[in-house]
């Protein structure tokens, strides 16, 4: 905890003990009235002040993760445990990811044993993840001449996630897939290990999944509905080595990776399967998965990835193996010069594999 004056604090003990000295002096009770009142108002200024955060509490609620460019919320829950009425108090708190990094709200004045909600709103403008770790208090007295400064540690952590961009149709190869209001596809006959019910039998469905008891008690055939398997598959690719993306203030590489997260939000929004590889600072793969079942690791990669110089052309090879012919790839990079990368590339088209550089 912090106590000290204010401006006009200075101007008040200053103005009180030249009063004093000058009453010393001249022996005039004029100045000798006016030095004590100013003594007087200091001591029971100061006295305020030092009470004036006493018996604060102050605790973080409910949050979440913030992405870049839209507005987080990070509300404070602040009770008031004594008796008596509590003047505006000034809340800040360091945010590294904000547009100002030194944010300051206003707590309106609380009576005594009251709670309020604090509600805080930033703009993030970095991704990554933070560590938050204190809440200054700034009160004071009513005559503003003491300034009281108490700082609460409140330890949290926060993921910035990328800046998600409008991007055009990915125009996703559905094969054939029928996608139902859940998102997921319409069950089929026998295409999957996963039992999903009993239908009536329909031409395209095979003999060896017929229900012959069920058929026996409806008088028509019936057939075993198996959890539908096929989905799109797509895979992403970013290149993060260094020498390419650093340049224009490290831009490059944020705007891939805004481009990265968007597609794969894309994804999650249908029925896909996502694959990913990148290099930078450290190699990175994810083997196909479904979007969903991906979303957080993947997410979280991209909020704190860096550049460096691991190249992207061995992650390529590590992870075409498990490139389907179907698939839909999705290359970001910068270097189109990289004979690696190229030579992976042509030999994926060459394969049927619809490849788009962007």
């Amino acid at each position: 905890m912090f106590l000290w004056p204010t401006t006009r604090g200075w101007v008040i003990c200053l103005s009180a003990v030249a009063w004093i000295m000058v009453a010393m002096v001249n022996h005039a009770l004029f100045a000798l009235i006016l030095g004590w009142a100013c003594t007087a108002l200091a001591i029971v200024s100061l006295l305020c002040a030092c009470f004036s955060l006493h018996g604060i509490q102050v605790s973080r609620a409910a949050g979440g993760d913030a992405v870049c460019g839209q507005l987080l919320n990070l509300p404070l829950r602040i009770v008031n445990t004594k008796w008596r009425r509590r003047q505006p108090i000034v809340v800040q708190e360091v945010l590294p990811f904000a547009w100002e990094t030194r944010t300051s709200f206003v707590l309106p004045p609380m009576r005594g044993h009251t709670e309020v909600h604090l509600e805080r709103e930033v703009l993030p403008v970095k991704r990554g993840e933070y560590k938050l770790n204190a809440v200054i208090l700034r009160g004071g007295d009513p005559a503003g001449l003491f300034c009281r400064r108490r700082k609460i540690r409140l330890p949290m952590t926060i993921v910035v996630y990328p800046q998600l961009e409008d991007i055009p149709d990915l125009r996703l190869p559905q094969d054939d897939s029928f996608l139902t209001s859940t998102g997921a596809p319409e069950a089929i006959s026998g295409s999957s290990q996963d039992f999903y019910g009993i239908r009536e039998y329909l031409p395209s469905d095979g003999m060896r999944n017929i229900h012959w008891r069920s058929s026996a008690r409806c008088r028509k055939l019936m057939v075993k509905e198996f959890e539908r398997t096929s989905m799109m598959s797509v895979v992403i690719f970013l290149d993060a080595y260094k020498e390419y993306v650093e340049r224009k203030g490290g831009r490059n590489l944020e705007r891939l990776i805004s481009r990265a997260a968007s597609i794969f939000v894309c994804c999650t929004e249908q029925y896909c399967s996502v694959a990913f590889a990148s290099g930078g600072s450290k190699p990175v793969v994810f083997k196909p998965k479904s979007a969903n079942e991906m979303r957080g690791e993947l997410m979280y990669h991209l909020a704190t990835m860096a550049a460096g110089d691991v190249k992207l052309g061995p992650m390529i090879d590590e992870l075409s193996p498990f490139i389907s012919p179907g698939a839909t790839v999705f290359c970001l990079r910068l270097n189109h010069q990289d004979k690696e990368v190229n030579t992976a590339i042509a030999s994926m088209t060459n394969m049927g594999i619809d490849v788009r550089l962007m």
